[in-house]
């Protein structure tokens, strides 16, 4: 019996059209995971995770007009199945438990993506074993 792989589907939200390229180069060569969508603004990104249904959503915090905490609270209300990874420059001590409140699994920085993204899908992969992602 041949065995069926389903990627996880990423939707991407972040200002800088530069960063977005960046994930895009990223999740073209990261196994199991398919970047389904760009957004350049968190009004923008809400409707595509509304249009998507991505199983992941990679958040940029600070964005013009609605941030990345509230698109974040308003994602994970509405589906509270899709799991949302805030990206993020900034180095406050506090932020992690901050994301955490608004409702995202996980934090990375973009000083140190290369390193600690693909540590953060590792979590989000083993967080979904056993549930619609248990292939990966």
């Amino acid at each position: 019996m041949e065995s069926i792989v389903r990627h996880a589907r990423v939707l991407a939200i972040d200002d800088s059209s530069e960063f977005l390229s960046s994930l895009q180069s990223f999740f073209e060569t990261t196994p199991d995971f398919c970047l389904v969508g760009t957004a350049q603004s968190g009004h923008e990104g809400l409707e595509l995770a509304w249009k998507l249904h991505p199983d992941l959503v990679l958040m940029d915090l600070q964005m013009t007009g609605m941030n990345g905490l509230e698109a974040t609270s308003l994602i994970r209300r509405r589906f509270p199945e899709i799991a949302v990874v805030i990206i993020t420059a900034h180095e406050i001590p506090s932020l992690r438990q901050i994301c955490h409140t608004s409702g995202a699994c996980d934090l990375v920085k973009k000083s140190k993506l290369h390193q600690e993204l693909p540590d953060a899908l590792a979590r989000f992969r083993i967080s979904r074993q056993g549930n619609r992602l248990s292939s990966l």
